[in-house]
């Protein structure tokens, strides 16, 4: 949520400036200004009685600074993501400044005025200075680190793009050809059935072709995979049985395109076809926690040829790669097989987006 707000705020544009006012943003600096002020206590005193006094001073010190460059960025960052990085970079490094100036210089006669002088600096000109030094060095190291980070992180994210792209132009003309198979065994039997199925192919492809996406709603996969069920149901006849238990699965759930449909497809063409009286596949959804597990299941022949199994384990690393490339490591793909059946359960994070 966090991300998707901080893209409306920068208009979609990459940003090398994280979201400041997130949580593990903020524990982040709470975390390196006490480590910074420990560092610091270590060097100055060699006494326990002189350390602790001065690490509870280091650490307000800091965490005023850090929390309050912090705040400052987090309200100027939708204003700075529309500058160019050069100008960005310079007016954060003064936000910076300006800030470590003002928590000095309220330090400084906080400190004097309370009566508490020998606690703080006895030189104003020369602690606001070194403050404002120390400052400088450490936001341009740190703005040219989130600089760096930010154009790592959009070049291993156009990586990935451009791998899901091709794999999902490996799987488009595989599925067309099984589906123009499919056809041409029904135009001499029955051409109105035929018909029917370039109608549903037409549907399908219109469906899944309809924008350069790399992930849908689940909802619309779910409807590629059911028009790709009525393909084949015209050719299996009462030999093909798809039964459905999704009612739970969250709809707007933003899924890759094309992991359903050739679940069901194997399920069909190393289940189904194979046997003689034909069988049934269930596809089954379910919530448990934050997780999404989606299960297709068939039943198995008493032998499955070798070129078939091939298949069936390339369809299964295409979707386990692609699955990988969208959420992360927070998905996974697991397979139980049995004598009599071959189950496949999608894994992945509940995280439903708004209809489009």
């Amino acid at each position: 949520m966090m991300t998707k707000r901080s893209d409306k705020e920068t208009g979609g544009r990459p940003f090398f400036l994280p979201d400041l006012c997130t949580p593990i943003m903020v524990f982040g600096i709470v975390l390196v200004a006490e480590l910074v002020a420990i560092i610091m206590s270590l060097a100055r005193y060699h006494t326990i009685n002189g350390f602790w006094t001065d690490l509870g001073k280091s650490s307000l010190f800091l965490l005023w600074i850090g929390l309050g460059t912090a705040l400052v960025l987090c309200q100027a960052r939708p204003y700075l993501a529309r500058m160019s990085v050069p100008a960005a970079t310079a007016i954060c490094l003064g936000l910076i400044l300006a800030t470590t100036a003002l928590v000095s210089e309220a330090t400084f006669w906080a400190g004097h005025l309370s009566g508490a002088g020998q606690l703080f600096a006895t030189s104003h000109t020369e602690f606001v200075l070194r403050n404002l030094f120390a400052s400088l060095i450490v936001g341009a190291m740190l703005l040219r680190y989130l600089y760096v980070s930010s154009q790592w992180k959009r070049n291993v994210e156009m990586e990935a793009r451009s791998r899901i792209e091709a794999l999902q132009a490996r799987i488009r003309p595989h599925f067309l050809f099984n589906s123009m198979n499919t056809i041409a065994a029904l135009t001499r039997s029955s051409p109105e059935t035929a018909e029917s199925a370039v109608e549903d192919l037409a549907d399908l492809f219109r469906a899944s072709l309809r924008e350069n996406r790399t992930q849908i709603p689940l909802r619309e996969e779910l409807d590629v995979a059911r028009l790709y069920q009525r393909i084949e149901e015209l050719r299996l006849g009462e030999r093909l049985k798809v039964v459905w238990e999704i009612d739970k699965l969250p709809m707007n759930l933003l899924v890759p395109s094309l992991i359903i449909q050739p679940l069901l497809e194997n399920a069909i063409y190393h289940g189904i076809e194979p046997r003689a009286d034909g069988g049934t596949v269930s596809i089954r959804g379910d919530i448990e926690g934050r997780r999404v597990h989606l299960c297709v299941t068939n039943p198995l022949p008493p032998e499955l040829p070798p070129a078939r199994r091939r298949g069936n384990r390339m369809a299964l690393t295409n979707i386990s790669e692609r699955l990988e490339l969208a959420f992360h490591g927070r998905a996974s793909l697991e397979v139980e097989k049995s004598a009599e059946e071959h189950s496949v359960t999608l894994i992945f994070p509940r995280e439903e987006s708004a209809t489009k």
